[in-house]
């Protein structure tokens, strides 16, 4: 089994530590390379970022022109309550058909002054001819292009013309808007750009010719390390700036945290390993553990077996020389036949505990009375073993609510135990009392003491201590385990005191308040 946890290990370490381990060291020594390959990835992750808000720009417009498509009239008109209108940041609409029988002009901003809506239309599709047929073309094939074209000034507000063939239920309608580029920005492009930034970078809109700045995301502390033209807005520029660190510091920090994260998930893994290695060390011992369980019941079932094999036998072919030896061998044949179904009663009860089959009736019970009942039970098999028993017993008692049967069960296993573990002094004493709002049994023995790192143990299944001579004694050590499921079963507690060499006691503490009303199994 140590051999196997040696694999376990080598094969961990070289199949995930070794690896990140070696990409660590790569990230180190990385840290020199040529700083113009350094700025040229980051560069391309802005030129990546730039696309997206090229990307976005192009999508918001798209959506706006379906819902145009899906909501323009047969007479070129839009309801003025349509609600993407007031959100869609174009201040005039200018539809007219493909085969020019019709043409509307919508104005969505009162405070434009009156022009002649329909002649600007006939001037900008009569500039532009080859652009309506390109446009028309790209229709035909299924696709629909947004072309800018250029930009207008009305009453101070700089407006983008934006060409598009909507395809409509009465045909292809040509489709000139005029779209508030400041009004964009702020509305539509200032969202995306706040997400994208992160408070990391800062990200302008700016006009290209004059550097006048339309948006930006934060305060501009340095200066902008890439700039690149909007598609649809091409006097428009994104830029890109740190928000307070160069170029070179940002991709140093992301390189360092990069070496963080490695590092912290190597403290992880290594973690998770160390788990690893002490449950498979955990079950090792478990299997371990049931391997001798095995043993030592096979040899506790084997011996009165073979006991009662002999006896019997002997009783059978009548070679008992008196009637005294019968007597003796009928005893030893009822004792190791009381023996065999102690230990598989101690078995069947585990399996059912095991199962989550053992079922527990509480009813209000007298202790004390139940004490007397496992004395006189047990008397024969205490005395027979040479041991002298006394019993200090606290009249009245409250009656708890407690399983007779579990507990019978739970005191037999402690006799049976100190009966056990005590080889020089032979002396049992039972007690019970009350402590506040709980009632206790107790059963203290003369043995041979238990160390007090093996308290918490002697209640795991399978456990027996092998200090001293304990080894030699036969068990297989399930009683203290049947007990300890007992008590939790009935929500009680066992309290153990015990000194090397002098002895023990086990006291069961059932609480009369809040506890057993709901014994589980």
């Amino acid at each position: 089994m140590k051999s196997a946890a040696n694999r376990l290990i080598i094969t961990v370490i070289g199949t995930i530590l070794l690896p990140i381990i070696m990409y660590t060291v790569y990230e180190i020594s990385s840290i020199t390379e040529d700083e113009e390959v350094i700025e040229k990835v980051y560069h391309d992750q802005l030129n990546a970022i730039i696309f997206s808000v090229n990307q976005f720009s192009d999508d918001n417009l798209s959506s706006i022109l379906n819902k145009l498509e899906d909501n323009l009239s047969d007479s070129l008109t839009l309801s003025a309550a349509e609600p993407f209108l007031a959100f869609s940041n174009f201040k005039v609409l200018l539809f007219k058909a493909a085969d020019s029988s019709q043409a509307n002009a919508v104005v969505l901003n009162d405070r434009l002054k009156r022009r002649n809506w329909l002649a600007l239309q006939d001037s900008l599709l009569a500039a532009n001819p080859e652009l309506s047929e390109q446009l028309l073309r790209y229709k035909a094939g299924g696709y629909r292009k947004i072309e800018p074209r250029g930009t207008i000034t009305l009453d101070g507000e700089n407006l983008q013309i934006i060409r598009a063939i909507l395809d409509t239920k009465m045909g292809e309608i040509h489709f000139t808007g005029l779209l508030s580029i400041e009004g964009f920005a702020n509305n539509v492009l200032a969202p995306k750009l706040q997400q994208i930034a992160e408070g990391e970078l800062v990200i302008t809109l700016s006009y290209a010719a004059t550097n006048q700045l339309v948006y930006l995301t934060d305060s501009l502390s340095n200066d902008v390390i890439l700039r690149k033209t909007m598609w649809l807005f091409p006097d428009l520029e994104v830029g890109i700036s740190s928000s307070s660190k160069t170029v070179k510091q940002l991709v140093e920090e992301r390189m360092y945290y990069n070496l963080g994260s490695s590092l912290l998930l190597i403290t992880l893994l290594i973690f998770g390993f160390t788990l690893v290695v002490r449950n498979f060390r955990r079950e090792m011992n478990l299997a371990q553990t049931k391997s001798d369980f095995v043993s030592n019941v096979s040899h506790e079932l084997r011996t009165p077996l073979s006991l009662i094999s002999m006896f019997a036998e002997t009783l059978f072919l009548d070679r008992v020389p008196s009637p005294e030896k019968r007597k003796e061998y009928e005893e030893i044949i009822l004792k190791e036949t009381n023996r065999l179904t102690n230990i598989v009663n101690k078995i069947l009860n585990f399996s059912q505990i095991e199962a989550n089959k053992r079922i527990y009736t509480p009813t209000r019970t007298d202790i004390n009375e139940l004490l007397r009942e496992v004395i006189h039970d047990y008397a024969y098999h205490i005395e027979k073993n040479g041991f002298t028993y006394s019993c200090e017993l606290t009249e009245p008692l409250p009656h708890p609510l407690v399983d007779r049967e579990g507990l019978y069960e739970a005191m037999v296993n402690l006799v049976d135990n100190a009966i056990k573990y005590s080889d020089q002094e032979k002396t049992l004493v039972f007690s019970t009392g009350q402590k506040g709002q709980a009632v206790y049994l107790e059963v203290e023995d003369r043995g041979i003491g238990i160390a007090a790192d093996k308290v918490k143990q002697i209640f795991e299944k399978f456990y027996r201590v092998t200090d001293g001579n304990v080894y030699t004694t036969q068990g297989a050590g399930l009683g203290l385990a049947l007990v300890s499921h007992i008590m939790d079963a009935h929500q009680g507690d066992i309290e153990v005191e015990s000194t090397m060499g002098k002895g023990s006691t086990f006291r069961l503490v059932f609480y009369l308040e809040n506890h057993g009303e709901n014994i589980s199994s």
